[in-house]
């Protein structure tokens, strides 16, 4: 139980999360959009002047990077704020966007901004995706996928090891208890004692679900190789849990 408070306090430990900076061609237009329902300031248009505090930048293009382009990405990096680059109307022989950031979306004529596949990069890029997520509603079903696709792979290796090694469902549950926490938070942010009650209730569901997951994977093992049967109960367990958290979110004071 120290071990699940714990996890729960470090995922909900108050953290500096600074704004979206959008800039380059349309740079108003895919602000907006993406700033739909955000809180003021979260999303906003770069003014030209020294960025700082920014969580993340986009740069639109609308060509190859010109040299404006390639200085603006060196002053993000040497800043160590990451750079989404979002391409408009890509051409072939245009030179890659890859070779300046690794976070590259590509915009196709007459499809408006893909505002998904920019809010994944965009939650790639960041170290706060839960307590941004809470800031701007755009990315709270990219870091919401992001979260529970790494937490239900995590809990199926660790499964498959308790099958080689032995009991390692404590170490599930503290992986299905950090889930539901940084779930919460993309909801709510960072967080005080308030909300360690409502995250207090979620590690209770998952500790008690751990036994009943156990009893599941130890009668699947009568059909299948007990690594799969671990593994599948672990991963299913866990989404279920992520689903059940969304269900109910509704019921949950928000503070």
């Amino acid at each position: 139980m120290r071990n699940v408070v714990q996890t729960a306090r470090n995922e909900l430990s108050p953290a500096s999360v600074g704004s979206v900076v959008v800039s380059g061609m349309l740079a108003e237009q895919l602000a907006k959009e993406l700033g739909a329902g955000a809180e003021a300031g979260a999303v906003s248009v770069d003014q030209g002047g020294p960025i700082t505090g920014a969580e993340a930048l986009i740069r639109v293009l609308a060509g190859e990077p010109s040299e404006a382009d390639e200085l603006f990405v060196r002053t993000a990096d040497e800043g160590r704020i990451p750079v989404v680059i979002v391409q408009l109307w890509p051409q072939a022989d245009w030179k890659p966007p890859f070779v300046l950031s690794p976070f590259v979306v590509e915009c196709r004529a007459g499809e408006g901004f893909p505002l998904r596949e920019i809010a994944d990069r965009v939650i790639e890029s960041s170290e706060h995706g839960p307590a941004l997520a809470s800031r701007v509603p755009e990315l709270k079903t990219a870091v919401s996928y992001d979260i529970v696709r790494r937490a239900v792979i995590r809990t199926a290796f660790l499964a498959i090891a308790s099958s080689r090694r032995g009991a390692m469902r404590p170490w599930i549950a503290l992986e299905q208890v950090r889930m539901l926490t940084r779930l919460r938070a993309t909801t709510t942010g960072s967080t005080g004692s308030d909300e360690m009650q409502v995250v207090a209730g979620g590690a209770a569901v998952a500790l008690a679900a751990g036994f009943a997951f156990r009893e599941v994977a130890r009668a699947a093992r009568e059909v299948v190789p007990a690594p799969v049967a671990d593994a599948a109960v672990a991963a299913a367990g866990t989404w279920a849990l992520a689903k059940t958290l969304r269900l109910l979110e509704a019921r949950i004071p928000s503070a």
